[in-house]
Protein backbone atom coordinates (compact mmCIF):
# COMPACT_ATOMS: atom_id res chain seq x y z
CA UNK A 1 0.00 0.00 0.00
CA UNK A 2 1.02 3.45 -0.75
CA UNK A 3 0.33 7.21 -0.05
CA UNK A 4 0.93 10.37 -1.00
CA UNK A 5 3.69 12.38 0.79
CA UNK A 6 2.99 15.29 3.26
CA UNK A 7 6.79 16.82 1.71
CA UNK A 8 5.34 18.52 -1.57
CA UNK A 9 4.42 21.76 -2.39
CA UNK A 10 2.16 22.42 -5.98
CA UNK A 11 1.77 25.28 -7.68
CA UNK A 12 -1.37 27.92 -7.08
CA UNK A 13 -0.62 28.25 -11.22
CA UNK A 14 -1.57 26.19 -13.64
CA UNK A 15 0.75 26.36 -17.03
CA UNK A 16 0.47 25.31 -20.47
CA UNK A 17 2.91 22.58 -22.02
CA UNK A 18 4.16 23.07 -25.31
CA UNK A 19 1.72 20.31 -26.55
CA UNK A 20 -1.09 22.29 -24.99
CA UNK A 21 -1.53 19.84 -22.08
CA UNK A 22 -2.15 21.84 -18.76
CA UNK A 23 0.40 21.24 -15.89
CA UNK A 24 1.07 22.15 -12.34
CA UNK A 25 4.52 21.85 -11.14
CA UNK A 26 4.78 19.91 -7.85
CA UNK A 27 7.99 20.60 -5.56
CA UNK A 28 9.03 17.21 -3.98
CA UNK A 29 10.62 18.34 -0.93
CA UNK A 30 11.81 15.40 -0.03
CA UNK A 31 14.35 15.29 -3.15
CA UNK A 32 13.93 19.08 -3.57
CA UNK A 33 13.29 18.25 -7.47
CA UNK A 34 10.45 20.14 -9.30
CA UNK A 35 7.86 17.83 -11.32
CA UNK A 36 5.52 19.39 -13.57
CA UNK A 37 2.33 16.93 -14.00
CA UNK A 38 -1.26 17.31 -15.21
CA UNK A 39 -3.68 19.51 -13.68
CA UNK A 40 -5.69 16.03 -12.72
CA UNK A 41 -2.80 14.44 -11.14
CA UNK A 42 -2.02 17.37 -9.35
CA UNK A 43 -5.66 17.82 -8.34
CA UNK A 44 -5.42 13.74 -6.63
CA UNK A 45 -2.02 14.85 -5.12
CA UNK A 46 -2.93 17.70 -3.62
CA UNK A 47 -6.30 15.61 -1.75
CA UNK A 48 -3.80 12.86 -0.85
CA UNK A 49 -4.97 10.66 -2.99
CA UNK A 50 -2.59 8.16 -5.17
CA UNK A 51 -3.40 9.00 -9.28
CA UNK A 52 -4.99 6.01 -11.21
CA UNK A 53 -2.03 5.75 -13.74
CA UNK A 54 0.33 3.11 -15.49
CA UNK A 55 2.93 1.52 -13.12
CA UNK A 56 5.45 3.66 -15.81
CA UNK A 57 3.90 7.19 -14.57
CA UNK A 58 3.83 5.88 -11.25
CA UNK A 59 7.93 5.12 -10.57
CA UNK A 60 8.15 8.62 -11.49
CA UNK A 61 6.11 9.43 -8.80
CA UNK A 62 7.67 7.05 -6.44
CA UNK A 63 11.09 8.59 -7.62
CA UNK A 64 10.25 11.94 -6.46
CA UNK A 65 9.04 10.08 -3.26
CA UNK A 66 5.42 12.03 -3.92
CA UNK A 67 4.23 8.73 -3.54
CA UNK A 68 6.03 6.74 -0.29
CA UNK A 69 4.86 3.33 1.54
CA UNK A 70 1.25 3.78 3.64
CA UNK A 71 3.07 2.47 7.12
CA UNK A 72 5.93 5.16 6.51
CA UNK A 73 6.38 7.61 9.49
CA UNK A 74 7.47 10.56 6.87
CA UNK A 75 8.97 12.82 9.55
CA UNK A 76 10.95 9.92 11.17
CA UNK A 77 12.25 8.73 7.75
CA UNK A 78 13.71 12.69 7.02
CA UNK A 79 15.22 12.90 10.90
CA UNK A 80 16.90 9.77 10.40
CA UNK A 81 18.34 10.78 7.14
CA UNK A 82 19.94 14.01 9.06
CA UNK A 83 20.93 12.19 11.70
CA UNK A 84 22.55 9.38 9.80
CA UNK A 85 24.69 12.30 7.92
CA UNK A 86 25.18 14.13 11.21
CA UNK A 87 26.69 11.27 12.71
CA UNK A 88 28.81 10.45 9.40
CA UNK A 89 32.77 10.59 10.64
CA UNK A 90 34.02 10.85 6.57
CA UNK A 91 32.51 13.76 6.25
CA UNK A 92 34.25 16.91 8.41
CA UNK A 93 33.90 20.39 8.00
CA UNK A 94 35.75 22.89 10.12
CA UNK A 95 35.79 26.79 10.22
CA UNK A 96 39.25 28.31 11.14
CA UNK A 97 38.95 32.46 12.41
CA UNK A 98 42.73 33.08 11.58
CA UNK A 99 42.00 36.67 13.42
CA UNK A 100 38.85 38.17 15.69
CA UNK A 101 39.60 41.82 14.24
CA UNK A 102 37.30 43.10 11.17
CA UNK A 103 38.00 46.55 9.10
CA UNK A 104 34.63 47.39 8.78
CA UNK A 105 31.71 48.52 11.61
CA UNK A 106 28.67 47.13 9.81
CA UNK A 107 26.04 48.56 12.22
CA UNK A 108 23.84 44.73 11.83
CA UNK A 109 26.98 42.80 12.98
CA UNK A 110 26.36 41.27 16.06
CA UNK A 111 30.34 40.04 16.68
CA UNK A 112 32.99 41.81 18.51
CA UNK A 113 36.25 42.54 16.94
CA UNK A 114 39.44 42.44 18.34
CA UNK A 115 43.36 42.92 17.63
CA UNK A 116 43.46 38.75 18.59
CA UNK A 117 45.24 36.63 15.56
CA UNK A 118 45.54 33.05 15.17
CA UNK A 119 49.02 32.72 16.22
CA UNK A 120 51.57 30.56 18.19
CA UNK A 121 50.40 27.76 20.51
CA UNK A 122 47.05 28.09 19.23
CA UNK A 123 48.26 28.22 15.44
CA UNK A 124 50.23 24.78 16.25
CA UNK A 125 47.31 23.24 17.66
CA UNK A 126 44.98 24.25 14.89
CA UNK A 127 47.46 22.95 12.38
CA UNK A 128 47.56 19.22 14.15
CA UNK A 129 44.24 18.84 14.70
CA UNK A 130 43.34 19.46 11.18
CA UNK A 131 45.89 17.21 10.35
CA UNK A 132 44.76 15.06 12.41
CA UNK A 133 41.02 15.15 10.52
CA UNK A 134 42.35 14.96 6.95
CA UNK A 135 44.61 12.26 7.49
CA UNK A 136 42.14 9.67 9.79
CA UNK A 137 41.41 7.25 7.88
CA UNK A 138 37.53 7.26 7.61
CA UNK A 139 37.83 10.77 6.35
CA UNK A 140 36.41 10.84 2.79
CA UNK A 141 35.41 14.40 2.24
CA UNK A 142 36.66 18.00 4.02
CA UNK A 143 35.23 21.61 3.58
CA UNK A 144 37.62 24.05 5.06
CA UNK A 145 35.95 27.56 5.56
CA UNK A 146 38.40 30.76 6.48
CA UNK A 147 35.79 32.88 8.57
CA UNK A 148 35.84 36.17 10.84
CA UNK A 149 36.27 38.78 11.90
CA UNK A 150 37.08 39.30 8.35
CA UNK A 151 39.73 36.60 7.56
CA UNK A 152 41.90 38.59 4.93
CA UNK A 153 43.04 40.43 7.90
CA UNK A 154 44.79 37.14 8.62
CA UNK A 155 46.07 36.44 5.27
CA UNK A 156 49.49 35.43 6.02
CA UNK A 157 47.94 32.84 8.55
CA UNK A 158 45.91 30.94 5.74
CA UNK A 159 48.45 30.57 3.65
CA UNK A 160 50.76 29.22 6.06
CA UNK A 161 48.32 26.64 7.34
CA UNK A 162 47.07 26.07 3.57
CA UNK A 163 50.68 24.97 2.58
CA UNK A 164 50.58 22.22 5.29
CA UNK A 165 46.90 21.27 4.50
CA UNK A 166 46.90 21.20 0.76
CA UNK A 167 49.15 18.42 0.22
CA UNK A 168 47.62 16.23 2.48
CA UNK A 169 44.43 16.68 0.42
CA UNK A 170 45.81 16.29 -2.63
CA UNK A 171 47.84 13.06 -1.62
CA UNK A 172 44.63 11.29 -0.40
CA UNK A 173 42.53 12.94 -2.84
CA UNK A 174 40.09 13.57 -0.66
CA UNK A 175 36.60 15.32 -1.61
CA UNK A 176 37.68 18.93 -0.93
CA UNK A 177 35.74 22.31 -0.90
CA UNK A 178 37.06 25.44 0.81
CA UNK A 179 35.29 28.68 1.22
CA UNK A 180 36.32 32.09 2.61
CA UNK A 181 33.48 34.25 3.60
CA UNK A 182 34.91 37.80 3.24
CA UNK A 183 33.87 41.65 3.09
CA UNK A 184 36.34 42.04 0.13
CA UNK A 185 37.53 45.14 1.29
CA UNK A 186 41.14 43.32 1.23
CA UNK A 187 41.02 41.89 -1.85
CA UNK A 188 43.43 41.99 -5.03
CA UNK A 189 44.26 39.77 -7.83
CA UNK A 190 47.01 39.00 -5.99
CA UNK A 191 45.78 37.52 -2.97
CA UNK A 192 42.82 35.80 -5.15
CA UNK A 193 45.55 34.08 -6.82
CA UNK A 194 47.07 32.42 -3.89
CA UNK A 195 43.54 31.70 -2.85
CA UNK A 196 42.74 29.83 -5.49
CA UNK A 197 45.99 28.40 -6.43
CA UNK A 198 48.03 28.24 -3.30
CA UNK A 199 45.24 27.61 -0.72
CA UNK A 200 42.88 25.37 -3.31
CA UNK A 201 39.74 28.04 -1.63
CA UNK A 202 36.87 26.93 -4.23
CA UNK A 203 34.20 30.16 -3.74
CA UNK A 204 34.68 33.38 -2.44
CA UNK A 205 31.35 34.48 -0.14
CA UNK A 206 31.15 38.49 -0.42
CA UNK A 207 28.84 40.80 0.69
CA UNK A 208 27.68 43.88 -1.23
CA UNK A 209 24.93 46.10 -0.09
CA UNK A 210 23.78 48.32 -2.25
CA UNK A 211 25.38 50.79 -5.49
CA UNK A 212 28.54 52.44 -4.45
CA UNK A 213 27.20 55.29 -2.30
CA UNK A 214 24.80 52.56 -0.33
CA UNK A 215 27.41 50.21 0.43
CA UNK A 216 30.28 52.32 1.63
CA UNK A 217 27.37 53.62 3.97
CA UNK A 218 25.96 50.22 5.05
CA UNK A 219 29.20 48.79 4.98
CA UNK A 220 31.36 51.45 6.46
CA UNK A 221 35.07 50.81 6.48
CA UNK A 222 36.43 51.75 10.46
CA UNK A 223 39.15 53.87 8.73
CA UNK A 224 36.65 55.68 6.64
CA UNK A 225 37.59 54.78 3.25
CA UNK A 226 34.95 53.39 0.54
CA UNK A 227 35.44 49.98 -0.83
CA UNK A 228 32.01 48.93 -3.07
CA UNK A 229 34.58 49.80 -6.26
CA UNK A 230 37.64 47.84 -4.91
CA UNK A 231 36.02 44.88 -4.32
CA UNK A 232 34.22 45.15 -7.96
CA UNK A 233 37.43 45.62 -9.37
CA UNK A 234 39.10 42.72 -7.56
CA UNK A 235 36.24 40.24 -9.03
CA UNK A 236 35.86 41.50 -12.21
CA UNK A 237 39.79 40.92 -12.55
CA UNK A 238 39.27 37.30 -11.15
CA UNK A 239 36.69 36.79 -13.36
CA UNK A 240 39.14 37.06 -15.91
CA UNK A 241 41.92 35.83 -14.96
CA UNK A 242 41.96 31.40 -16.00
CA UNK A 243 44.09 30.92 -13.34
CA UNK A 244 41.49 31.54 -10.53
CA UNK A 245 39.16 29.72 -13.15
CA UNK A 246 38.89 27.13 -10.01
CA UNK A 247 37.45 30.01 -7.64
CA UNK A 248 33.57 30.91 -7.67
CA UNK A 249 32.29 33.83 -6.20
CA UNK A 250 28.82 34.33 -4.52
CA UNK A 251 27.52 37.87 -4.25
CA UNK A 252 25.09 38.46 -1.02
CA UNK A 253 23.26 41.27 0.01
CA UNK A 254 21.84 42.04 3.38
CA UNK A 255 19.00 43.67 3.20
CA UNK A 256 17.11 45.56 5.85
CA UNK A 257 14.78 48.98 6.21
CA UNK A 258 17.76 51.53 5.19
CA UNK A 259 19.04 49.56 1.58
CA UNK A 260 16.04 47.38 0.47
CA UNK A 261 15.33 50.02 -2.05
CA UNK A 262 18.83 49.80 -3.28
CA UNK A 263 19.09 46.70 -4.35
CA UNK A 264 17.13 47.02 -7.95
CA UNK A 265 20.07 49.41 -8.90
CA UNK A 266 22.48 46.86 -7.31
CA UNK A 267 21.54 44.01 -9.10
CA UNK A 268 21.41 46.50 -12.58
CA UNK A 269 25.35 47.65 -12.00
CA UNK A 270 26.99 44.49 -11.30
CA UNK A 271 25.18 43.47 -14.85
CA UNK A 272 26.49 46.11 -16.64
CA UNK A 273 30.06 45.11 -14.78
CA UNK A 274 29.83 41.79 -16.35
CA UNK A 275 28.57 40.15 -12.99
CA UNK A 276 26.52 37.61 -15.42
CA UNK A 277 29.20 35.45 -15.67
CA UNK A 278 29.03 31.39 -14.61
CA UNK A 279 31.40 31.57 -12.01
CA UNK A 280 29.14 34.20 -10.00
CA UNK A 281 25.84 33.52 -7.82
CA UNK A 282 23.69 35.84 -5.98
CA UNK A 283 22.03 35.41 -2.72
CA UNK A 284 20.02 38.37 -1.25
CA UNK A 285 19.27 37.60 2.52
CA UNK A 286 17.34 39.35 5.27
CA UNK A 287 19.32 41.40 8.12
CA UNK A 288 18.44 38.88 11.11
CA UNK A 289 19.97 38.59 14.93
CA UNK A 290 23.07 37.29 15.73
CA UNK A 291 23.22 37.63 19.47
CA UNK A 292 22.27 41.49 18.75
CA UNK A 293 18.87 43.67 18.36
CA UNK A 294 17.94 44.86 15.27
CA UNK A 295 14.44 44.10 15.35
CA UNK A 296 14.70 48.14 14.77
CA UNK A 297 15.29 47.61 10.75
CA UNK A 298 14.67 44.28 9.76
CA UNK A 299 12.23 43.89 7.56
CA UNK A 300 9.21 41.51 7.98
CA UNK A 301 9.41 38.01 6.49
CA UNK A 302 6.42 38.19 4.17
CA UNK A 303 7.46 41.70 3.22
CA UNK A 304 11.09 40.33 2.26
CA UNK A 305 9.51 37.63 0.74
CA UNK A 306 7.35 39.96 -1.50
CA UNK A 307 10.50 42.25 -2.35
CA UNK A 308 12.50 39.23 -3.15
CA UNK A 309 10.10 37.64 -5.69
CA UNK A 310 10.67 40.90 -7.86
CA UNK A 311 14.58 40.79 -7.30
CA UNK A 312 14.66 37.43 -8.33
CA UNK A 313 12.21 38.14 -11.58
CA UNK A 314 14.84 41.13 -12.72
CA UNK A 315 17.74 38.80 -12.14
CA UNK A 316 16.55 36.23 -14.56
CA UNK A 317 16.21 39.57 -16.76
CA UNK A 318 19.29 40.38 -16.34
CA UNK A 319 20.99 37.09 -16.98
CA UNK A 320 22.52 36.94 -12.99
CA UNK A 321 22.50 33.29 -11.52
CA UNK A 322 20.78 32.59 -8.76
CA UNK A 323 18.99 29.75 -6.96
CA UNK A 324 15.39 29.52 -7.76
CA UNK A 325 14.76 26.71 -4.90
CA UNK A 326 17.15 24.70 -3.39
CA UNK A 327 18.23 21.85 -6.04
CA UNK A 328 19.10 18.94 -3.14
CA UNK A 329 18.28 18.21 0.17
CA UNK A 330 19.89 19.71 2.97
CA UNK A 331 22.78 16.95 3.78
CA UNK A 332 22.78 18.08 7.09
CA UNK A 333 20.91 21.49 9.03
CA UNK A 334 23.85 23.23 10.62
CA UNK A 335 27.17 22.73 12.06
CA UNK A 336 25.46 23.22 15.30
CA UNK A 337 23.70 19.78 15.01
CA UNK A 338 26.82 17.89 13.62
CA UNK A 339 29.66 16.70 15.64
CA UNK A 340 31.86 16.57 12.91
CA UNK A 341 31.36 20.21 11.87
CA UNK A 342 33.23 22.49 14.49
CA UNK A 343 34.37 26.54 14.50
CA UNK A 344 38.06 27.30 15.98
CA UNK A 345 38.16 30.95 17.09
CA UNK A 346 41.45 32.75 17.18
CA UNK A 347 41.84 32.24 20.99
CA UNK A 348 41.79 28.52 20.32
CA UNK A 349 37.84 28.20 21.97
CA UNK A 350 36.06 25.39 19.83
CA UNK A 351 32.44 26.33 19.25
CA UNK A 352 29.53 23.89 17.61
CA UNK A 353 27.67 26.86 15.39
CA UNK A 354 28.71 29.93 13.47
CA UNK A 355 26.83 32.58 15.45
CA UNK A 356 28.17 32.31 18.70
CA UNK A 357 32.05 32.69 18.45
CA UNK A 358 33.06 36.64 18.73
CA UNK A 359 30.14 37.35 20.41
CA UNK A 360 31.07 38.17 24.41
CA UNK A 361 27.68 36.95 26.03
CA UNK A 362 28.38 33.88 24.16
CA UNK A 363 31.76 32.99 24.67
CA UNK A 364 30.68 30.20 27.30
CA UNK A 365 29.08 28.43 24.78
CA UNK A 366 32.51 27.07 23.62
CA UNK A 367 32.64 23.34 23.33
CA UNK A 368 36.36 23.00 24.41
CA UNK A 369 39.18 24.26 23.01
CA UNK A 370 41.91 23.29 20.48
CA UNK A 371 44.67 22.67 23.08
CA UNK A 372 42.40 19.82 25.18
CA UNK A 373 43.71 16.67 25.41
CA UNK A 374 40.48 15.38 22.87
CA UNK A 375 41.40 17.83 20.30
CA UNK A 376 44.56 16.34 19.65
CA UNK A 377 43.72 14.04 17.17
CA UNK A 378 40.84 13.86 15.03
CA UNK A 379 37.91 13.18 17.71
CA UNK A 380 34.69 14.34 17.02
CA UNK A 381 33.96 17.66 18.88
CA UNK A 382 31.62 17.38 22.28
CA UNK A 383 28.32 17.97 22.36
CA UNK A 384 27.02 21.00 21.63
CA UNK A 385 23.79 23.42 22.92
CA UNK A 386 21.97 22.65 19.62
CA UNK A 387 22.99 18.61 18.79
CA UNK A 388 19.52 17.30 19.87
CA UNK A 389 18.15 19.86 17.51
CA UNK A 390 16.89 16.55 15.54
CA UNK A 391 15.00 14.94 18.28
CA UNK A 392 12.84 18.27 19.08
CA UNK A 393 11.79 18.09 15.72
CA UNK A 394 11.35 14.67 15.95
CA UNK A 395 9.23 14.94 18.61
CA UNK A 396 6.98 17.50 17.40
CA UNK A 397 8.61 20.22 19.59
CA UNK A 398 8.73 22.52 16.74
CA UNK A 399 6.87 23.85 13.76
CA UNK A 400 9.21 21.90 11.30
CA UNK A 401 7.72 18.91 12.49
CA UNK A 402 4.62 19.93 10.31
CA UNK A 403 6.33 21.51 7.69
CA UNK A 404 6.32 20.32 3.69
CA UNK A 405 10.32 22.38 3.57
CA UNK A 406 11.78 20.15 6.85
CA UNK A 407 13.41 17.75 4.33
CA UNK A 408 14.59 20.46 2.12
CA UNK A 409 16.11 23.16 5.18
CA UNK A 410 16.11 20.86 8.31
CA UNK A 411 14.56 23.67 10.28
CA UNK A 412 17.27 26.37 9.08
CA UNK A 413 19.00 27.90 12.26
CA UNK A 414 18.30 25.65 15.74
CA UNK A 415 19.72 28.83 17.69
CA UNK A 416 17.42 31.38 16.37
CA UNK A 417 14.87 29.42 17.07
CA UNK A 418 15.27 29.04 20.89
CA UNK A 419 16.15 32.51 20.90
CA UNK A 420 12.32 33.28 19.59
CA UNK A 421 12.98 34.23 16.11
CA UNK A 422 11.47 32.12 13.28
CA UNK A 423 14.36 31.68 10.61
CA UNK A 424 12.35 29.94 8.07
CA UNK A 425 13.60 30.58 4.54
CA UNK A 426 12.36 33.39 2.53
CA UNK A 427 11.36 30.80 -0.10
CA UNK A 428 8.69 29.01 1.99
CA UNK A 429 6.60 32.76 1.34
CA UNK A 430 7.17 33.22 -2.01
CA UNK A 431 7.31 29.20 -3.60
CA UNK A 432 4.33 30.32 -6.24
CA UNK A 433 6.36 33.11 -7.76
CA UNK A 434 9.46 30.88 -7.85
CA UNK A 435 7.68 28.34 -9.47
CA UNK A 436 6.39 30.62 -11.95
CA UNK A 437 10.18 31.03 -12.76
CA UNK A 438 10.57 27.40 -12.57
CA UNK A 439 7.82 26.97 -15.57
CA UNK A 440 9.73 30.04 -17.88
CA UNK A 441 12.68 28.43 -17.78
CA UNK A 442 11.11 25.26 -18.67
CA UNK A 443 9.13 26.73 -21.45
CA UNK A 444 5.86 26.72 -20.10
CA UNK A 445 3.34 29.37 -21.23
CA UNK A 446 1.78 31.43 -18.08
CA UNK A 447 -1.53 31.84 -18.61
CA UNK A 448 -2.43 35.92 -18.34
CA UNK A 449 -4.23 37.16 -15.02
CA UNK A 450 -2.36 33.90 -13.10
CA UNK A 451 -1.21 34.76 -9.14
CA UNK A 452 2.91 36.41 -9.51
Amino acid sequence: MEKVSRYKVISRNTYLASNGDAVRLVYATRVSKVLPVKQAVADDLEAGRVPALGEQQLDVLRRYQLLVPAAEDELEAVTQRFTNNADDPGRRHIALFPTAYCNMGCTYCGQTHRRTSLRGNHREAVRRRVLAMLKHPQTTSMRLDWFGGEPLMGFAAIRDLSQSFVPVVEQRELDWSSVIITNGALLDIRKIRALAQECKVTHAEITIDGPPEMHDRHRPLKSGGASFWRIIDAIKQALDDESTAGLTFGIRSNVDVHNEDAITDLLELLASHGFAHPRVRFGIKPVHSWGNDVSAIELGKRHFAEREAQWLILMRQLGLNFEILPASPAPVVCPAVTRSDELIAPDGNIFSCSEQPLVDHLSHTAVGDVTSPWAQGADLRPEGAYDDWMQEVAGGQRACSSCEFYPTCGGACPKLWRDGYGPCPSFKFNTQERLDLVAELNGFAIPTGAVR
